[in-house]
């Protein structure tokens, strides 16, 4: 009898673990610093590294295990670590691989502060960082010696929503023998699953739309079990380990995940639409529309465009301002992916302490709005949006 290849919802809800004890049928939250031992022969499990034996919740908690597990089945991967943050994520996961004296090529479009710690954190290292802009992803054959390590990429980039074709950067890391990282927090598992193309490792700031509800922060990691647990020893020393309240609420969150993220494809995709012909807006940027440079690549690598949009006000930063503080329903803050919608300004924001070189060269302008469109009645948006842009 073959083996059933499950849907992402049923793995999302159902998992791995489960309760054996009581048969609960909610994982329950071991909420502990600690666990004791029998005897104190049974710390040769911890010395030996037995899988599920737990003596210090930094080094690993039942709960967070539970989630850990799910995160991994709805991106296809063998393990996945969780972390405090999306950031710990990021940081953890690069000098898990890399040392003094080697280098890693990046695309210049990705978060703002992953930038920053490439720009101002990991020369003091020793580390070297090439950023390739994403119209010369071509060239990073060019750039990369016997010191490269890594090529360090995310798509859809942000805020732009440009898209990187991932099988070619995959075809050229394993020509040269590469790891490649990838930043899949905007698409999410249920657009865009880029083990499956190749991709060694995959990070989401499960901040935003794995845990869709704006109440928690933490960052994960998927990849091989031998890749995950290179990263581990790495997370159980740097010290990122999560809480498992918020480990948690996070598998909560997944239950429903693919139900928000396909409402929020479609609400996006709406609002793009609307905006696209709008006469105060000068462009849109939103991968389901025909007129983005990568749709066509967009249709081919994702299985649905994402709820993530921004678009430049015709005018400048204080009209965008304006814009941002009209808005009835839509909330005037940072970060993405929840149920609400959000807006924010990247210069003021996500990209802030970017030169405006910097910022040119990524294609972010200051009357530019990013837009993390939530699951609110659709119309209530457009609403929104007309009438603080008839503000304006």
């Amino acid at each position: 009898m073959k083996t059933k290849k499950f849907g992402t919802s049923t793995l999302a809800i159902h998992g791995d673990l489960k309760d054996k004890q009581f048969r609960s049928v909610v994982y329950p939250i071991y909420q502990t610093s600690t666990f004791a031992v029998e005897k104190s022969d049974d710390y040769q499990k911890f010395i030996d590294e037995v899988e599920d034996f737990y003596i210090y919740s930094r080094y690993g908690n039942p709960t967070v295990k539970e989630v850990e597990k799910r995160l991994a089945l709805i991106e296809n991967a063998e393990d996945s670590i969780l972390f405090s943050s999306g950031m710990s994520a990021i940081t953890t996961t690069i000098l898990s691989y890399v040392q003094s004296g080697d280098e890693i090529i990046s695309l210049s479009s990705i978060y703002g502060v992953t930038y920053r710690f490439f720009r101002d954190y990991l020369p003091n290292f020793g580390v070297k960082v090439k950023f390739v802009e994403l119209e010369n992803i071509d060239e990073i054959e060019k750039l990369i010696t016997a010191r490269t390590k890594l090529i360090y990429f995310e798509t859809p980039v942000n805020p732009t929503t440009r898209i990187i074709d991932i099988e070619k950067v995959v075809k050229l890391a394993k020509r040269e023998n590469l790891t490649t990282i990838i930043d899949n927090t905007f698409a999410t598992p249920i657009n865009q699953n880029p083990l499956d193309l190749g991709v060694d490792i995959v990070l989401h700031s499960a901040t935003k739309y794995l845990s869709g509800h704006s109440d928690l922060i933490l960052g994960c990691v998927m990849s091989s079990r031998e890749r995950i647990e290179r990263i581990r020893k790495f997370k159980n020393v740097f010290g990122g380990n999560p809480d498992p309240h918020q480990a948690f609420l996070l598998g909560r969150s997944l239950k429903t995940l693919e139900l928000r993220v396909k409402r929020q494809n479609e609400n996006a995709l709406q609002l793009a639409e609307f905006l696209s012909s709008h006469r105060k807006v000068r462009k849109v940027f939103y991968p389901g529309l025909s007129t983005h440079p990568e749709h066509e690549l967009a249709k081919r690598q994702m299985r649905g465009f994402g709820g993530m949009l921004s678009f430049e006000i015709d005018g400048d930063i204080e009209r965008a301002k304006k814009f941002c503080d009209s808005l009835k329903v839509a909330l005037n803050a940072t970060s993405l992916g929840s149920v609400e919608t959000l807006v924010s300004i990247p210069v003021l924001t996500s990209h802030v302490k970017m030169s405006r070189d910097e910022l040119e060269k990524v294609g972010i302008s200051e009357s530019m709005v990013r837009v993390s469109v939530g699951i609110e009645n659709i119309e209530d948006i457009l609403w929104d949006f007309e009438q603080a842009l008839d503000s304006i």
